[in-house]
């Protein structure tokens, strides 16, 4: 039986810096309108649909920036308002991008999926590929590109959902009488597009649309790719075969449709975007497209029974794919090129230092400013023939570690991937303050030593003083890291536990009296200890806290008598030790490898 969604892309011309926020929602409005008289189901706006694309610009006057943003609920607010409210009324779902301003500050490329009959944001996704430069161009009169700039990189990964009702009702259960059909669906936005690993996520999730808005440069000869004798037809020729390359190879390689909607014309007259809109099968064919660089809507039928011929056979991933071979995509950002050749073909090898002793430093959850903190906390500490490499667990590990259940999921996400690489390093810290499982995980399945921050600062908190607190997040924590302290066999000398009582991502708040919060939380409970509880060292119960120890110091006396461990610096220089010493993970007992019986039995995957 077919499940069929009837998509639409709503396509968006020319849009100036003058354009009044009126008249533009006036025109979104009515490819709305269009889309939901020609039957569409699915409505795709492009990206920062409703401005021109405000980072061409060089805007210094910060109230002139804000005002390009989106502030609040987009779905109330009074700029945004009518566009979600036509939808709901019109009962058509829509996918549109903006720029995003959050109650925190923070400054995103994003869109939303509205979903009409709960008249409720379903999913979000934050652009994570931003192009561009942070400064302008020196030639006065390039086009630029400052997304870097006026953006911080998505924060929400790739994360498929699932779509009640996009399906008639009629088609909402498969003849076998299989439940739970709804389509699965992935947004990107523009430049996200170009890279195979977003759609890849997606593909892994057996997403069956993905849908990208965007708002692509059709001549910026300054951007390589595009040479300067070319003429701005050739120019846009070319930007338009990239964007429908890209679209028709990933949605082949992904068993998936895809739909694409841009904002194009010529902007403020002098800055041309190309079009393209269309929507593409799951074999790579273009199925509809836009005829116009102007306002106009595309439509087609897209039975989702056509992916499974890809996702069983070609792109059966569960098969085919060798995770094992994949370990520089997560593990390495730029180029490593293999070792250069002289010209009779005898290869020269790399010069690198010998005895570099080389620790990765994991930060299990996956918000990539704890990993940032914890190395540059770190980095100080080094002497020269130590490298320290950060690594921050991929999603769908939880973006912060508060309970057992975050600290299995964050175990499985990065052992997947670390396994793969592991022979390139010589020992590994896991950055989370908790008896934390990817700890055991690693030391069955590698020779190399393995500790955790938490046992790695109670070591050191035991060797420097007599009795130890150890200051934590929540009261949650609070037990929990009392029962650690028990398993690690140091409740003897443990003073206490005290909570500051905040959450694990409140530790980075950004504005000046949120930081005179968390410092005002944690001193306190570190006082607590040492006035109240008689603990002659304080142990930071979080990766986060690193930041913090300078005024926990100062205001348990500042004058040496009460230390203060940080568990990160503590187990760098621990492994480092160890390392020196030829000290390797004991396989004979508990931490031998259970490889071979997984093998045994067949299975080859983890």
């Amino acid at each position: 039986m077919p499940r069929t969604v009837r998509l639409a892309a709503a396509q968006m011309g020319t849009t100036n810096k003058w354009s009044s926020r009126e008249e533009t929602l006036t025109r979104m409005i009515n490819l709305l309108k269009d889309a939901a008289n020609q039957g569409a189901k699915l409505v795709l706006f492009p990206e920062i649909a409703f401005t021109t694309f405000f980072p061409r610009y060089l805007i210094l006057d910060e109230a002139e920036l804000e005002d390009w943003f989106e502030h609040g609920d987009i779905l109330t607010a009074p700029r945004t308002k009518a566009l979600f409210d036509t939808a709901h009324d019109l009962a058509v779902d829509i996918i549109v991008g903006f720029a995003e301003a959050t109650d925190t500050g923070e400054h995103f490329n994003s869109c939303v999926y509205y979903h009409a009959a709960t008249g409720s944001i379903l999913s979000r996704y934050r652009k994570v590929h931003l192009p561009g430069d942070v400064e302008p161009l020196p030639d006065p009169k390039a086009v630029n590109q400052l997304e870097k700039r006026y953006f911080k990189p998505g924060n929400l990964g790739f994360q498929a959902f699932r779509v009640p009702g996009l399906l008639s009702p009629s088609l909402s259960q498969h003849q076998g009488g299989e439940k739970d059909v709804d389509p699965i669906l992935g947004m990107m936005i523009c430049n996200d597009r170009r890279w195979a690993e977003s759609w890849r996520e997606y593909g892994l999730q057996g997403v069956e649309i993905v849908a990208c808005g965007y708002n692509t440069n059709g001549f910026a000869p300054q951007f390589w790719g595009q040479s300067a004798d070319m003429t701005p037809e050739e120019a846009e020729e070319l930007s338009l075969f990239h964007h429908k390359l890209v679209m028709q190879c990933h949605s082949y390689t992904n068993a998936c449709f895809s739909v694409s909607a841009a904002r194009c014309g010529l902007d403020d007259g002098e800055y041309p975007l190309i079009a393209g809109s269309g929507i593409v099968d799951p074999e790579g064919r273009i199925i509809a497209e836009a005829k116009t660089k102007g306002d106009e809507v595309i439509i087609a039928d897209c039975d989702l029974g056509l992916c499974r011929a890809g996702k069983t056979r070609t792109f059966d991933f569960a098969r085919h794919r060798r995770v094992e071979h994949y370990g520089r995509i997560t593990g390495q950002t730029g180029v490593v090129e293999p070792p250069s050749t002289i010209s009779s073909g005898t290869i020269v090898p790399k010069m690198e230092k010998k005895g570099k002793i080389r620790v990765l430093l994991i930060n299990p959850n996956s918000t990539p400013s704890m990993t940032d903190t914890c190395i540059s906390m770190v980095k100080p500490t080094l002497p020269p023939d130590v490298e320290v490499v950060p690594f921050t667990a991929p999603i769908p590990a939880p973006s912060a570690i508060e309970g057992s259940l975050d600290a299995v999921l964050s175990a499985a996400a990065a052992v997947r991937v670390i396994l793969p690489i592991a022979d390139q390093y010589d020992a590994f810290l896991v950055a989370c303050f908790s008896d934390h499982p990817l700890v055991y995980a690693l030391r069955e399945e590698l020779s190399a030593p393995v500790i955790g921050i938490m046992e790695a600062g109670l070591m050191a908190a035991r060797t420097v003083g007599g009795r130890f607190g150890v200051v934590v997040t929540s009261q949650r924590s609070k037990v929990i890291h009392a029962d650690a302290v028990r398993r690690f066999g140091m409740d003897g000398v443990c003073a206490g536990v005290e909570a500051c009582g905040m959450g694990v991502l409140e530790l980075d708040k950004g504005s000046a009296d949120g930081r005179k919060d968390v410092i005002g939380a944690m001193c306190g409970a570190a006082k607590r200890l040492v006035d109240g509880a008689g603990a002659d060292v304080i142990v930071l119960g979080c990766a986060g806290m690193m930041k913090l120890k300078g005024a926990v110091e100062e205001a348990v006396g500042g004058d040496g008598d009460v230390q203060v461990v940080d568990g990160v610096v503590a187990g760098v220089q621990h492994l480092v030790g160890l390392v020196r010493m030829g000290v390797k993970t004991a396989k004979k007992g508990a931490y031998a490898s259970s490889k071979v019986g997984r093998l045994a039995r067949g299975q080859e995957y983890l």
